[in-house]
């Protein structure tokens, strides 16, 4: 989904020749490590411990993965300021726009949450 995002961003931003090596370089720092995405407790390994010692180690679990998602985060954010200052002007627009936060079906065009009052059923 990520890969179809980017894609749809580089077609609206028409990158010029010089500004590619900068797209890459963005691209590949923006998303988020398979090996962190795929880290799970052990459950069988959790269900061993009694409730307090279960409920210390997923806390600590807990902290690993903030503290390795905020790592990610920092260097999404360079890698993202870093780019968006080889944009042109009407580049930055594009990308301004086109990277707002999405929450899902409530903030859409006729969603519950658009301003424009209650969802009408499709007929």
């Amino acid at each position: 989904m990520a890969d179809r995002r980017h894609a749809q961003l580089k077609e609206k931003l028409k990158l010029t020749p010089a500004q590619e090596g900068a797209w890459t370089t963005f691209t590949a720092a923006v998303k988020v490590p398979v090996e962190l995405m795929a880290k799970r407790p052990d459950f069988a390994e959790l269900a061993k411990l009694p409730t307090p010692e279960r409920i210390d180690k997923m806390q600590a679990l807990h902290a690993q993965h903030a503290a390795e998602m905020n790592a990610v985060m920092e260097k999404r954010g360079a890698a993202t300021k870093a780019f968006y200052a080889v944009l042109t002007p009407d580049q930055q627009k594009v990308f301004d726009a086109s990277t707002l936060p999405r929450h899902g079906f409530a903030g859409r065009p006729g969603g519950p949450r658009d301003g424009k009052g209650p969802v009408q059923p499709q007929k």
